[in-house]
């Protein structure tokens, strides 16, 4: 921007010289017509084509201004984007160059709405990843409501497309659905799962948590897993089956070989299951079992 402003001074007065030099070429009280004229085409091409570099280079200036002020202000009042930046700075800046320098090369305001919610879907997905990874150091407010909101999301989901849900279940490695997914994902659901993973982040990065001790944790999912075998496998199958299906839940391969309804029908009853734990009980467990 002060490139601009310099740029716009200078060509302003080189157009003041020229006028001067052809007003002073033009003085004699003799030399009018065409002298006149030219002294007058003179001022008007020079202002112009000034007037025209100066635009280009305002737009662009301004442009510049506008992308970076407004890239710092979704970081500072967006919940997710804050908590990223805490947790994953390295991540959370390269998003906020991409987002500056996409912003400052759009144009009209619906362009820039459509930039601004890519960038979200893209740091909802860096925050699924980094969620799932940090869990085991959340608190256990924040994986009870994580599970909530994968919950959700997932209902909404299936509903309308089941392969969808791969886009949550495995967000590391699903980059094309992960992407259909959140863009379809609005509304409630969207926003209690940026809310539960802001969660996450803030408390595994600000204050994070010890991890679960395995021994306890998995004690009480074989408790869990015992009450409910019986279920699931009225539901999916004999107890070969429901290994598949919840190894699937963390291998992408496995997951290919099953029905994408059948899996996401299985991950909302596994869900349902952990957050009927005892609640001292279930934020360990949600925290091992999803951490993992």
């Amino acid at each position: 921007m002060t490139q601009a402003i310099w740029i716009c001074t200078a060509l302003s007065a080189l157009a003041a010289l020229a006028g001067l030099v052809a007003a002073w070429w033009a003085r004699s009280r003799f030399a009018r017509g065409r002298r006149a004229a030219i002294a007058v085409a003179v001022f008007l091409l020079v202002g112009a084509g000034g007037g025209l570099l100066a635009r280009g280079e305002l737009t662009r200036g301004l442009r510049q201004d506008y992308a970076t002020a407004r890239a710092e202000d979704m970081f500072r009042t967006e919940s997710l984007l804050r908590a990223l930046a805490e947790a994953e700075p390295v991540q959370a800046g390269q998003l906020r160059v991409r987002l500056t320098m996409a912003l400052a090369a759009t144009g009209d305001d619906e362009d820039r709405r459509g930039v601004e919610q890519r960038l979200l879907d893209e740091a909802t997905g860096l925050a699924l990843g980094a969620g799932f990874t940090r869990l085991g150091n959340a608190s256990d407010e924040a994986a009870a409501r994580l599970a909530e909101a994968l919950l959700e999301a997932l209902k909404e989901l299936s509903a309308s497309n089941p392969v969808l849900c791969l886009g949550l279940l495995h967000p590391d490695s699903q980059t094309p659905v992960q992407a259909a997914t959140l863009a379809h994902l609005r509304g409630g659901a969207r926003t209690k799962l940026d809310a539960a993973l802001a969660l996450v982040l803030a408390t595994s990065s600000l204050k994070p948590q010890l991890a679960p001790r395995p021994a306890e944790a998995d004690a009480a999912l074989a408790d869990m897993f015992g009450e409910n075998l019986p279920a699931f496998q009225q539901t999916y199958g004999d107890a070969q089956k429901v290994q598949a299906l919840f190894e699937a839940l963390s291998s992408p391969a496995q997951a290919a070989r099953i029905a994408p309804e059948t899996l996401c029908a299985f991950a909302q009853d596994l869900l349902h299951a952990l957050l009927r734990m005892p609640p001292a009980e279930r934020g360990p467990g949600l925290r091992r079992l999803l951490g993992t």
